[in-house]
């Protein structure tokens, strides 16, 4: 009995090709695909229906607002006029009753609320050299400065002045 065998190089071998795996693809198609599935069937789920408008509301005429409150300072009083200039931002200490405010000429002023406006006392309390603009209060008292001018320039003995009351 004689068996034909073919050799390894004829034309009618199949040839090994090289496959690239398809797992990548199936896991980006999945990824993408799978929360816009979801989120499809979960908003076709929710049904919208909006509220019809009464028709009494569209032959009403349109309210006005005010463009001025002239109620928004009754009872208040100046402090500080004229000697305060361009205050910028400030701080209250409620258990001292003392205001911090930032002026548009570098003064940190302090501003000791009394009985009456007269009696309330303005003093230029620290000059930062720059234009102080924002002020806060911290944990323990101390009064922190952002100041415009001073980016990235710190003075300790400023620092210290300020934080040590």
């Amino acid at each position: 009995m004689a068996t034909k065998s073919r050799p390894a190089s004829s034309p009618s071998s199949p040839k090994p090709t090289s496959r690239k795996p398809l797992w990548p693809f199936f896991t980006v198609l999945l990824t993408v695909l799978s929360p816009v599935l979801v989120a499809t069937l979960v908003f076709q789920l929710d049904s919208f229906e909006p509220a019809h408008l009464p028709i009494h509301e569209l032959t009403q005429p349109p309210l006005k607002a005010l463009k001025k409150n002239d109620r928004m300072l009754q009872g208040s009083e100046l402090l500080g006029l004229k000697q305060l200039i361009g205050p910028e931002d400030i701080a209250y200490d409620s258990s001292s009753g003392v205001i911090y405010t930032s002026c548009a000429d570098g003064w940190v002023k302090r501003v000791t609320i009394n009985d009456s406006v007269a009696d309330t006392i303005v003093e230029s309390w620290v000059n930062t050299g720059g234009r102080p603009l924002g002020l806060a209060l911290g944990h323990d008292n101390e009064v922190i400065v952002a100041d415009a001018f001073k980016v990235g320039d710190v003075n300790y003995s400023f620092v210290f002045s300020i934080f040590f009351l």
